[in-house]
């Protein structure tokens, strides 16, 4: 009751939109949270190639990826809510050990064996990692085990240098994704997205209508 719950929506490629709500009632595959809005205007999620992904963090600080989330309008006891489904009883784990950040903007790839820089889009990063994606038409075949800095620039011209290694390679619809895990956590990476997660935090009185409210 009352958790914090994020989703991050994408058309099946470009990230689009991230919504933030409060978990209301759960259940074994589905959770009531107060309906999501833009602008005062409750969601409706259905569409072409809607994809939505949920992330869960449990008690002992793991962080769990539902995919393939369908959501709902659903009225109980007078009152209207969000149902979010998902056709996973348990999440998969993430590798990397942290939350992800989704960043989805364009930036340079350096990859050792490769001499030309590589112009992609970085998908998320977090503090022990990141993840980018190329398009197929690149025909690119980067092993695991390759290092790669890649350097991002941030809003107001700040320039961000990220290392990792390539430990995942994943075929998706429209693009070859590539997970990399960093070394020791990058203090100016740790404060660069504690700044995007501030931007995106919860305000107090956000969502948080009165008549769906615990009363003691």
């Amino acid at each position: 009751m009352g958790v914090k719950v994020q989703i991050c929506v994408t058309n099946g490629g470009d990230m689009q939109a991230k919504f933030i709500s409060r978990v209301m009632k759960t259940g074994e595959k589905t959770l009531l949270v107060i309906p999501f809005t833009h602008k005062g205007v409750r969601v409706n999620f259905h569409g072409t190639n809607v994809k939505i992904n949920m992330e869960v963090t449990d008690g002992q600080g793991g962080t769990w990826t539902f995919k393939n989330c369908r959501i709902d309008s659903v009225r109980k006891n007078g009152l209207m809510y969000h149902k979010i489904l998902s056709p996973m009883s348990e999440g998969i784990e993430n590798r990397r050990g942290e939350r992800r950040t989704y960043i989805w903007q364009p930036a340079i790839f350096t990859v050792e064996g490769i001499p030309d820089q590589i112009f992609t889009t970085l998908k998320d990063i977090s503090p022990s990692g990141f993840a980018f994606v190329v398009e197929p038409k690149k025909r690119l075949q980067i092993p695991d085990g390759r290092m790669v800095t890649c350097t991002l620039n941030a809003k107001g011209g700040e320039v961000i240098h990220i290392r990792g290694k390539i430990v995942r390679r994943e075929k998706m619809e429209q693009y070859v994704l590539y997970g990399c895990r960093s070394g020791e956590p990058n203090p100016e990476v740790v404060d660069f997205i504690n700044r995007l997660n501030e931007k995106t935090a919860l305000k107090p009185d956000e969502n948080d209508n009165e008549p769906y409210m615990h009363k003691e």
